[in-house]
């Protein structure tokens, strides 16, 4: 069977996803497999049209979005072929899917199930386009564990294509993306891997990842971006590959991923980890408000933060926080009080610009939806935003998350300093505040550095 795997958008690096699946259906030796990234590629309507069954990768909420345009257009290409949807998103908005342009979805860990469900199409076993009911096809998110294969990168754009690690000396060097766990053992409201995997993990095997490694270093990679929801839900699971991959190249860098309350209870390990080439490691802070931090269940507080700067500084890592400023319970003074939290820690060059503009997306399946506290603030489902609409009580709020929004994406596409972006948000701030033009005065407690980053902003 031709069998075409498609990927959207996935924060500019590889697509983990359609690489891995890539790997489970070429193993068999009875497909012929092709990729497509729309995000860096443009759509090969060839490789459209030869296609017996298009699997589209749904790992963000972006990449669902997006996902579901490409579907539309697949389906008008080549009317006959099959399309599954796969991945997070795919089983939030598994109704909407099948009854739409999905023939198919497969939620959780969907390597084996995709697998085994093309092989049935191969057979014959399972209806086409404008066959019997599909029905049969819905149903929980797969989350048995199951055997990972080494991702097939050969099927992918190349390295040059993505974000790269820009260094604080300004070097510019090759990235790969690896994902050596997936799931979560949290269940922050607000996250919709909960939502999914219900507090579950799952394992990539060590080996697997490792091999990964390797062939990402084959490729040109020199520095290494961990993807996982949460690299120390299995310290001892990710500790034990990186010092391996240490071993083997000494030269890589990388980054993760983890929760404030793990880099305060894991501190040993990120230590560990600074002095085995972590060079800087992200964090979901989202608010230093600890009223909003507990509507969505982070399990941090606002102390909690300035614990875990004063651990990753120590080892000379940077923490660079993920934001969520603008929720129904966000207050004009509860803004600029985050604004001079980042100023006050010196973390200005630490925030992507478009972390200050972030609002909070209400999917399917979001456990804030149950919290009494967002009940005023609820609209009705948008089936095309796959994502419920919401109203702040204070119209100044979202007025300013849209002035913010603006500016983000103004110094985005010129490359302006953080600096500069910053303080121009904190005078939209302080303007909305008091209803007349306003001055934000610098101020650095530390030496300014910047410190290394992706060229592709990061967030949820």
């Amino acid at each position: 069977m031709n069998v075409l795997l498609i990927s959207c958008y996935e924060l500019g690096h590889q697509p983990f996803g359609v690489a891995s699946a890539g790997a489970h259906l070429l193993a068999e030796g009875r497909h012929r497999v092709e990729c497509l990234d729309l995000a860096v590629e443009v759509l090969d309507e060839a490789k459209v049209r030869r296609a017996d069954f298009v699997g589209i990768s749904t790992p963000m909420h972006t990449a669902l979005r997006l996902g579901v345009k490409a579907g539309e257009l697949v389906r008008r290409l080549n009317p006959r072929c099959h399309i599954c949807y796969f991945g997070l998103y795919a089983s939030l908005n598994e109704d909407y899917l099948l009854d739409g342009v999905a023939d198919s979805v497969i939620g959780g860990e969907f390597e084996t199930p995709l697998t085994q469900h093309v092989d049935r199409l191969a057979e014959n076993q399972l209806p086409r386009p404008g066959g019997v009911s599909l029905a049969a096809q819905r149903g929980p998110p797969n989350l048995s564990r199951q055997q990972f294969l080494p991702p097939a990168r050969h099927l992918l754009p190349p390295l040059e294509k993505y974000a790269r690690l820009r260094t604080s000396e300004g070097e510019l060097r090759l990235v790969g993306y690896v994902e050596a766990s997936r799931g979560c053992a949290h269940r922050c409201r607000h996250c919709p891997i909960p939502a999914v995997y219900e507090g579950r993990l799952r394992i990539v095997q060590q080996d697997v990842v490792l091999a990964d490694i390797d062939d990402l270093v084959r490729r040109g990679a020199q520095h290494i971006d961990f993807g996982d929801p949460d690299f120390l839900n299995a310290v001892k699971h990710s500790l034990g590959i990186v010092r391996e991959m240490r071993k083997r190249h000494p030269e890589l860098s990388f980054d993760f991923t983890a929760k404030i309350e793990h880099l305060i209870e894991h501190r040993d390990a990120v230590r560990e980890l600074a002095a085995l080439g972590c060079i800087f490691v992200l964090s979901a802070v989202e608010s230093v408000d600890d009223r909003i931090l507990g509507y969505l269940d982070k399990g941090h507080t606002r102390s909690d933060v300035v614990a875990a700067l004063s651990i990753t500084r120590a080892t000379n890592v940077a923490l660079r926080p993920s934001l969520l400023p603008f929720t129904p319970w966000t207050t004009l003074s509860g803004y600029l009080e985050l604004l001079e939290f980042v100023q006050d820690h010196d973390l200005i060059d630490q925030v992507d610009p478009v972390h200050y503009s972030i609002r909070l997306l209400l999917p399917r399946g979001s456990w804030l939806l149950d919290i009494p506290e967002i009940q005023p603030h609820l609209g009705s489902l948008v089936q095309e935003d796959f994502v419920y609409s919401w109203q702040h009580p204070d119209p100044r709020v979202d007025m300013l998350q849209r002035q913010v929004a603006r500016v983000a994406e103004e110094a985005t596409s010129s490359s302006e300093d953080p600096a500069t972006t910053f303080y121009r948000i904190k005078e939209l701030t302080l303007a909305t505040l008091s209803d007349q033009p306003a001055v934000a005065r610098p101020r650095y407690r530390r030496r300014r550095v910047r410190p290394p980053q992706l060229t592709e902003a990061w967030f949820c």
